[in-house]
């Protein structure tokens, strides 16, 4: 071994185990606490005088980002709002209950057909003190059919209607069979949903410093893809792919796929823990694109659950192959306590 590479190990070893020493510090801390200055005298009455504990680096930007998940998911268009999902195949004409209007795909472009403003001034709807809603594409009321073709091989979204405080969203994916052609589907998103009202927490694996594990990224060559079978049996997904993420684990040498998900680079793995501990497809990680070439650890404690696990109106690629570890990745999120209808 070279001396760069052995000050190189030495680093990760170090910073490792300080890292590692801290988390230890602070469950020490955590029992013995440290002492009040003088200022405790100052402190108003009501508050507790227990010794102060120490904030530990890694484990508060943790502990964020677990926050920062729950409100994207409760979010008002989270996945915990879908409500319907309707596919449209070139050739038929959809409608969709509770939202105005048709959709028909027809040559590989989708349109929709609007509701008419005869038809809208004569409609009641209570829940409207202002009188009758309509479609909006933004902020502008849709009077006039709208068309949307498809421009990538894979998943693409097309646009985001609204009606009243529902989101409608307009999506492509490229055919299992014919991959020239696209199948359409609109999935409309409820803010009132009964898995988002009922939705509390994520169960999560324990913290575990084992599973911030040394790595390194490889460039993959331009115009590549990474292609994917989907939880929707007649679809393909299909991203740009970036380049693998190469590590050891237990001596054993890995690589995984990242992709580029609509501008995030992500990983989509298998593990043996899947179908018991963790959902069953799969999970997820996100890496910062930004400095992927600087990518010196992969830690599977912000492994996150696809949006399928909370929703059966999803589309979720299924993990290749080449990203199935053969080994229990007991870190990060475990399967939502969600009754998705599957």
């Amino acid at each position: 071994m070279s001396e760069s590479n052995k000050t190189d190990t030495n680093d990760q070893a170090t910073g490792k185990a300080s890292v590692s020493g801290s988390i230890n510090r602070l469950f020490a801390n955590s029992k013995q606490g440290f002492g009040l200055s003088s200022a405790q005298d100052t402190l108003p009455k009501g508050v507790s005088t227990l010794p102060a504990l120490a904030a530990e680096p890694y484990v508060q930007q943790w502990e964020m980002w677990h926050e920062q998940r729950l409100e994207e998911l409760k979010a008002p268009h989270g996945y915990l709002a879908p409500a319907s999902i309707t596919w449209v195949a070139n050739g038929s004409t959809k409608t969709i209950d509770g939202i105005p209007g048709a959709w028909r795909a027809e040559n590989d472009v989708l349109t929709y057909y609007p509701q008419s403003k005869e038809a809208r001034s004569q409609a009641v709807d209570d829940k409207d003190e202002g009188g009758p809603r309509a479609v909006t594409n933004g902020r502008t009321v849709l009077e006039a059919p709208i068309s949307f073709a498809p421009s990538a091989f894979g998943e693409q979204a097309l646009a985001y209607l609204n009606y009243g405080d529902k989101r409608i969203e307009v999506n492509s994916q490229t055919d299992l069979v014919d991959q020239s052609t696209h199948r359409f589907w609109i999935r409309v998103k409820d803010p009132h949903t009964l898995a988002r009202q009922n939705f509390g927490d994520i169960d999560t694996f324990p913290l575990d410093l084992k599973w911030r594990i040394p790595a390194v990224f490889r460039r993959a060559e331009p115009d590549e893809f990474d292609i994917h079978d989907s939880v929707v049996k007649t679809v393909l997904q299909s991203y740009p792919l970036l380049g693998f993420v190469e590590f050891q684990y237990e001596s054993e040498d890995y690589s995984l796929v990242v992709s580029n998900v609509f501008g995030h680079a992500s990983i989509f793995f298998k593990d043996s823990t899947n179908g018991k501990e963790t959902y069953g497809i799969g999970r997820v990680l996100r890496l910062d694109e930004l400095s992927l070439d600087e990518l010196d650890v992969l830690d599977f404690n912000y492994a996150y659950n696809y949006p399928c696990a909370f929703s059966a109106y999803c589309t979720c690629p299924i993990p290749s192959k080449r990203n199935t570890l053969p080994f229990a990745v007991r870190a990060g999120e475990k399967a939502p306590n969600v009754d998705i209808g599957w």
